[in-house]
């Protein structure tokens, strides 16, 4: 266990130790919300109509951009505010395994098992260490089932508050953390009628209350950003990816933790695995989205661990090693023993990928600076990362949101298509050669511009650079052809007040 232990707390800490050095976004959401918290820390909205400027979306709840901002308006940049949350929330996460399977047990060798899968898990570890709201809101969703845990033990009324209390905050964090919350209703009103009707009643009713106040205060945008907006198409490859990546990194976990499938089905295990199968029903609902990242899977990692860890107990794990029993239990010493060393090979890949990732945007953004910075002009970029480091979170068009919104009837293409048509930018950065590659060809969960804007930019936009970088092959950089500003893209450029 000490080994385990001190294995899972070396390669973890790769993943903090890269994320403590990265200059850049270590994914695109991560700039992009922190580039909506400085526009936020300016006064700015946080929520936009979706037909007009700027056309980009904040889909998550108001929790995470609201820290951001207020460390920046304290000095701090935003993307570091965001990890040191992430990473408070990941350490929050896995106590809160350790009393969840404690309350359920009274074992803390168990308890220490259950926490000790979470934090050797390197998907839940590489969501921990960047600032994305997911950490935020499973934080929350576990001290929801920690509570209710407690509730369930001692039968304290102030439990019960507390446990709805993190269940808003959660889906305030992130919307699609609702298997906590779905769960925990489910069982109280099992457990006990009349106390489950005073929940679920009270609870709905000042969720839907405080979502009313926030669109309100937002101008009625915070429903059309968060709700609205995130509807992404769906996709079975996206799904099939999704579904791959679970079984190999957590094979073993999902193993050991059905290896206590009888119980699931007692009055003991019965919150543990409903809590579960809720996780499961949401990331086969959510994960299959055009653009979903591993991050869908993370609730589920914190279920799987719980359930694991009190599998075990049920089956009498520790003694029955100890006793050197000749029975099958003990031989789930090998798919622990896999868990743990195969994410810890993936703990060093993540952070090999991740800081290799950096130095590579570290040469890109050299070459692109001058194309981006302030006194450049107007300009549309499908990387928001550079936008956010030379132009403090400055951004008109973020093209594959604008992209699914237009595509879906949601948002009017006409404010950037006539923008595009008269030349009113002074700089777009694409991933593709629009003359050599027909909007058919380009992969629709890439982010692009809609097919009528890409041939608009092929009739008035010339590529004067590629620069090469880690995504995509890098960034095709184009600009008016009546303009002449490759050398110095400063000399002509125009105002940048918006349209």
């Amino acid at each position: 266990m000490q080994v385990a232990t001190a294995a899972v707390a070396l390669f973890g800490g790769l993943q903090l130790l890269v994320a403590v050095l990265a200059r850049h976004g270590m994914t695109e959401v991560e700039s992009i919300i922190a580039t909506h918290a400085m526009m936020l820390s300016r006064g700015e909205s946080l929520y936009w109509n979706l037909d007009q400027y700027p056309f980009t979306i904040s889909p998550y709840g108001p929790i995470l951009y609201s820290l951001e901002a207020l460390g920046v308006l304290a000095g701090a940049e935003p993307m570091a505010v965001g990890r040191v949350v992430s990473f408070l929330a990941l350490l929050a996460t896995v106590w809160l395994v350790y009393r969840i399977v404690l309350v359920h047990t009274a074992d803390r060798r168990y308890a220490w098992t259950g926490a000790l899968l979470a934090a050797g898990t390197s998907n839940l570890v590489s969501w921990g260490v960047i600032g994305q709201s997911d950490m935020t809101a499973l934080a929350f969703s576990t001290a929801a089932v920690e509570r209710y845990s407690v509730w369930r033990r001692d039968r304290r009324g102030a439990d019960l508050v507390w446990c709805g209390l993190w269940i808003a905050l959660s889906i305030f964090s992130k919307q699609s953390f609702l298997a906590a919350g779905a769960a925990i209703s489910l069982m109280v009103l099992l457990d006990d009628r009349k106390t489950g009707l005073r929940f679920v009643g009270g609870l709905a009713p000042a969720g839907v209350a405080a979502a009313l106040g926030v669109n309100w205060i937002t101008g009625g945008y915070y429903f059309d950003n968060a709700i609205l907006a995130n509807l992404n198409p769906f996709s079975w490859e996206v799904l099939g990816i999704q579904l791959q990546y679970l079984v190999n990194a957590c094979g073993a976990l999902i193993f050991v933790a059905a290896a206590g499938w009888r119980g699931a089905f007692s009055k003991e295990g019965r919150p543990l695995y409903a809590w579960l199968l809720a996780a499961l029903a949401v990331f086969l609902l959510t994960a299959p989205k055009v653009g979903s990242d591993l991050n869908y899977q993370i609730e589920l990692v914190a279920a799987l661990s719980v359930c694991a860890g009190w599998a075990l107990w049920r089956l009498d794990f520790f003694d029955k090693v100890i006793a050197q029993d000749k029975g099958l239990v003990p031989l789930l010493q090998i798919p622990l023993l896999l868990h743990i060393v195969l994410n810890c090979a993936v703990d060093v890949r993540h952070a090999g990928v991740r800081y290799m990732r950096d130095q590579e945007r570290r040469t890109q953004f050299a070459q692109l600076e001058r194309w981006v910075k302030p006194e450049a002009g107007r300009v549309v970029s499908v990387e928001i990362d550079p936008l956010l480091l030379a132009r403090e979170g400055r951004i008109e068009v973020e093209p594959l949101i604008f992209s699914f919104l237009v595509e879906a009837g949601v948002a009017d293409p006409e404010p950037v298509l006539s923008d595009l048509k008269q030349s009113a930018f002074d700089a777009l950065l694409l991933y593709h050669d629009v003359n050599k590659t027909p909007s058919s060809e380009i992969d629709t969960g890439a982010p692009r511009l809609p097919p009528e804007h890409m041939q608009v930019v092929r009739e008035n936009y010339r590529l004067v650079e590629h620069v090469p970088g880690p995504l995509m092959g890098g960034i095709y950089v184009y600009q008016p052809k009546h303009a002449d500003r490759e050398s110095d893209p400063g000399l002509t450029a125009r105002s940048q007040s918006k349209p």
